[in-house]
């Protein structure tokens, strides 16, 4: 048997708990930046986090806002020009995952010259960019602790990622505080995403013993606190356990990587434009279901993670009840259960299955049990 060798990178420093955003000018000092630049989105912006993040930076800082969601590659190159514009030597993402994304790849092009889609793939970045501050104001991608970045390639839409741990955030602030404004849809979006990573991660190929103990652990701090966050969003407990959860399910993500939920989600977000986390809540269900033959005994264990009585049933059972959970709860958290209620038509089906099976092949061969294009359709009949 061939040995496996594992590997786990993250970022250098993590701050987190209520106020953790006070911790921002120390680090920045630390870093020795005299020019930090902010990346970041216009609903940051409005809900009045963008100045918070201004105060505590405790002097003038230039702003990029122009994230948009699900962000083409193209959008990279243009905040990388800001960036250069204003000489900076430090980049500060706030923001979910688009806007940490962005900030994580502009940083790259500040010395590492050509576009985006040169690197898009595993390990291909010469060199690291400016140091990154990654503040997530979302607790789901974990991209402040990935070293990896997703864009949209428009010129085929799809969706490619570049992986690389010169990627890797210097400094992720976790402040619940930054996401007591995330409005429930967003909140249960991301929340689900942030479970979506852990559960498929642990039950991936390539997991260890390391990344199941942050899965584990994640996926029962985000099933304890998401309904409350969700229903209760100025619960800052339940905030920073969301964060933490969201966290822990990022290194999980880092070290293991997820499968065909993934796989299918970023082929249908690159045609349809649908947000990431609805598209990974969506068919979560529905490919535990296909996987479930092939990892009963760790989805049995997700089933107690997730806090559903499993003792004396079988494997077979046990197992069971974890894909009914997640199938309940997120109905119980109003994310869309059908995929023609994302205004995907019928036909559509066909071009997200063989786009998954021809751009998603590292995600997709990571997943538990072996996708078939065959697989991939019919999984996409029963979401539909």
């Amino acid at each position: 048997m061939a040995e496996q060798i594992g590997k786990f990178a993250t970022a250098q420093v993590v701050h987190h708990g209520p106020g953790a955003l006070s911790r921002l000018q120390g680090e920045i000092r630390r870093l020795g930046s005299e020019r930090p630049v902010i990346v970041t989105d216009p609903g940051v912006v409005k809900a009045g986090i963008r100045d918070q993040v201004l105060q505590a930076l405790e002097q003038s800082a230039p702003v990029w806002d122009s994230v948009e969601g699900e962000p083409r590659y193209t959008l990279v190159e243009e905040c990388a020009s800001f960036l250069r514009a204003n000489q900076c030597d430090l980049v500060i993402g706030v923001g979910g995952g688009s806007s940490l994304d962005v900030a994580k790849m502009a940083s790259a092009l500040l010395v590492n010259e050509g576009s985006v889609a040169d690197y898009f793939g595993v390990e291909r970045l010469p060199k690291a960019g400016a140091p990154i501050i990654a503040i997530p104001t979302t607790a789901g991608t974990g991209s402040e602790v990935s070293p990896a970045a997703v864009f949209v390639d428009p010129r085929d839409e799809r969706k490619v990622g570049v992986r690389s741990d010169f990627l890797l955030p210097r400094v992720a602030i976790l402040d619940p505080m930054l996401t007591l404004s995330l409005p429930p849809s967003l909140t249960a979006a991301t929340g689900v995403d942030a479970l979506t990573h852990a559960i498929e991660c642990y039950t991936a190929q390539r997991a260890t013993i390391l990344s199941d103990f942050f899965a584990e652990r994640a996926i029962t701090m985000i099933a304890d606190n998401l309904p409350i966050a969700y229903s209760r969003g100025g619960d800052v407990e339940a905030r920073n356990g969301m964060l933490l959860g969201s966290y822990l399910a990022g290194l999980t993500l880092s070290i293991a990587n997820v499968g065909a939920v993934h796989a299918l989600a970023q082929a249908m977000g690159g045609m349809f434009h649908v947000h990431h986390g609805v598209a990974n809540a969506l068919l979560l269900p529905h490919v535990m279901a296909f996987n479930r033959i092939s990892c009963k005994v760790k989805y049995a264990r997700v089933a107690e993670l997730l806090g559903e009585p499993a003792e004396g049933l079988s494997w077979d059972e046990a197992s069971t009840k974890a894909v009914e959970y997640v199938r309940r709860m997120t109905r119980e958290l109003g994310i869309p259960q059908r995929l023609r209620e994302l205004n995907i038509p019928w036909e559509a089906l066909e071009k997200i299955a063989q786009s998954c099976m021809q751009t998603q092949t590292r995600v997709v061969t990571n997943n538990p049990r072996t996708m078939s294009l065959d697989d991939a359709r019919e999984i996409l009949r029963q979401a539909y």
